[in-house]
């Protein structure tokens, strides 16, 4: 089966426009006001109308008012909220739509609880965990965490690049990998060439 790609942190059209050019399953824009890869509503709403129906948009929210939340999704039916912060599953389940949770992992994750609460989700998404980020920080985690003890289909996000996505793709039940500072020239700003890189060496590999 093939593996699923998706690029996170888009923040303008061309990046966008890339990234589905090179056939990635999705891309992720953030509406966390503490990210450095911040884009506003409105212009992701411009961006999606531009693009092809066949990609997935994922909207990533931490920790923000169920009210702010609902708007976006209202502006942008068909897109997947992600949440990745600590959003119970009650509130993830609220919007009535599929949705996507994301993990911050480190050897204290209780990953039995995890299967059990967001057995709902679309899917997972595992990251590294830090005390000041929720995401996008670049830094890697020990994937023999996850080895095997997760039910729920995933991605491995956290400093994947063309270097060592293999190594959460051999990790039984990955889905696939979540791509942000791999590909980058700086926050937000997407190096072209290392998208296309990355997605063919991802599309090449089997396990």
């Amino acid at each position: 089966m093939k593996s699923f790609i998706k690029i996170c942190g888009i923040t303008n059209f061309e990046d966008a426009e890339i990234a589905v050019q090179y056939g990635v399953n999705a891309i992720g824009f953030n509406l966390f006001n503490k990210s450095k890869r911040l884009i506003p509503l409105d212009k992701i709403v411009n961006i999606c109308n531009d693009l092809s129906d066949d990609i997935e948009v994922f909207l990533l929210f931490v920790n923000q008012e169920r009210e702010f939340v609902a708007d976006c999704l209202k502006k942008l039916p068909t897109a997947i909220p992600q949440f990745h912060g600590d959003e119970t599953k009650e509130y993830c389940e609220s919007f009535g739509r599929d949705y996507v949770k994301a993990i911050r992992v480190n050897k204290d994750t209780d990953l039995e609880k995890i299967n059990h609460d967001y057995k709902s989700a679309k899917m997972l998404i595992f990251d590294s965990y830090d005390e000041v980020s929720y995401g996008g920080t670049g830094k890697s985690f020990d994937l023999s965490l996850l080895n095997g003890l997760i039910e729920i289909p995933f991605l491995v996000a956290g400093g994947i690049d063309e270097t060592n996505f293999h190594n959460a793709l051999l990790i039984k039940n990955c889905s696939g990998v979540d791509i942000c500072s791999g590909v980058e020239d700086g926050p937000g700003i997407k190096n072209h060439l290392k998208v296309k890189n990355i997605v063919e060496k991802v599309r090449s590999f089997h396990v």
